[in-house]
């Protein structure tokens, strides 16, 4: 086993992925800047057509239902607010980054949708579970696997290894990257998301979405994140690469504190909202 190799060794060298958050870099200025006003946010998010759009089309989504028509960046971010329309926006443009990527290992397309998926899972229970800014947890379900496309194109052969030894094993991918790596893609992506000066919580999150209990610092978040992904993947609604379904943890869902009744209810939501709005996110 390889255990030389760190996740920050890892996303050296991602040339895709250096110079990808600046938006979310120029919003987050102005938003410390105690000069600006909204307005400024506004301007700088207008400029980027195909973001305005998409960002128009979330917010007029079934998941706001506001009862009228919002047709302006600065309309949006007076009802949704700044942060939240910032982690919107980045989680919007995060995965444009990878078009074009190598399809040896993922089905692009079914990724994409996969982390799509989990965001909307991640967002429908945040609701129900009455946490504030629900968009951060979409944020998080949209980033969660960004390190499992790291290691497709910064380490093609470890990547190939690890699907082999999965399927040949039937053991999860995240196990087996464990193994052969000494620690699993989340790691990878909370490196990264570190490197972009993201808020710490989301890296640890995104580092321990799979084995939620070893992480006591935001057990909710987690166990949000790992119900989200176990969703997703219950639901096919898309692909990371796994063939498996990771067991759903008991303590996950109770962290939660939902009726096990209400499960039904969850999944209706997710699915609705996933028809919604994979059109809206598909890569242009």
């Amino acid at each position: 086993m390889s255990m030389s190799n760190s996740p920050r060794d890892f996303i050296k060298g991602s040339v895709r992925l250096s110079s990808l958050p600046e938006i979310y870099f120029k919003i987050n200025d102005i938003i410390n800047d105690p000069e600006s006003s909204f307005g400024d946010v506004a301007e700088i998010i207008s400029n980027d057509v195909s973001l305005s759009a998409r960002l128009l089309k979330i917010v007029n989504s079934s998941f706001y239902n506001f009862p009228s028509e919002i047709d302006t960046i600065s309309h949006a971010i007076s009802i949704v607010g700044t942060r939240q329309l910032r982690d919107l926006a980045l989680a919007t443009t995060v995965l444009t980054a990878f078009k074009g990527m190598p399809e040896d290992f993922v089905d692009m397309k079914s990724f994409w949708r996969h982390s799509v998926a989990c965001g909307i899972s991640a967002w429908v229970i945040a609701v129900n579970c009455r946490e504030e800014n629900p968009e951060r947890y979409y944020l998080t379900g949209m980033l969660h696997d960004v390190g499992r496309l790291i290691i497709f194109e910064n380490h093609p052969e470890k990547a190939q290894a690890i699907l082999e030894q999965s399927q040949s094993e039937k053991k999860l991918l995240f196990e087996v990257e464990r193994e052969i790596l000494g620690f699993d893609h989340g790691a990878i992506g909370a490196e990264l998301l570190t490197s972009w000066k993201l808020p710490p919580t989301l890296g640890e999150v995104v580092k321990n979405h799979h084995h939620p209990l070893e992480n006591s610092r935001y057990p909710l978040e987690t166990a949000i994140l790992n119900l989200a992904d176990i969703f997703s993947k219950s639901m096919e609604l898309g692909s990371s690469g796994d063939t498996l379904i990771p067991p759903l943890l008991p303590e996950s869902w109770d962290s939660i504190g939902m009726d096990v009744n209400a499960l039904a209810m969850l999944w209706s939501q997710i699915e609705n909202q996933f028809e919604e709005t994979i059109d809206i996110f598909s890569p242009d």
